[in-house]
């Protein structure tokens, strides 16, 4: 089976940009994150659903200008570990 992820409920999340940052309070926890690229994107994305990373980092590649070179989905899979351990991102299962 493939691991799918679940992002926070939008409305337990408050977003502030920063120039090359993204503040991100978390109501749940009553914690601010300081999120860098390309966790906002991957959180973004994910709009409330259960997906795997391959499915992340295909919205990724659609929604916004990714290098080829770079193997999207290994950048997904860490950014998905840290923000799990942030309880931003759950693992759900299918």
């Amino acid at each position: 089976m493939t691991q799918k992820y679940r992002a926070a409920a939008k409305d337990d999340l408050i977003w502030h940009d920063l120039d090359s940052m993204t503040l991100l309070f978390h109501r749940t926890s009553g914690i601010t994150h300081m999120l860098a690229d390309p966790a906002p994107a991957i959180l973004e994305v994910m709009e409330g659903l259960s997906l795997t990373a391959t499915e992340i980092a295909a919205r990724l590649a659609t929604r916004f200008d990714v290098d080829s070179d770079i193997d999207v989905e290994d950048i997904v899979i860490a950014r998905l570990e840290e923000l799990s351990k942030l309880g931003l991102v759950s693992r759900v299962r299918d």
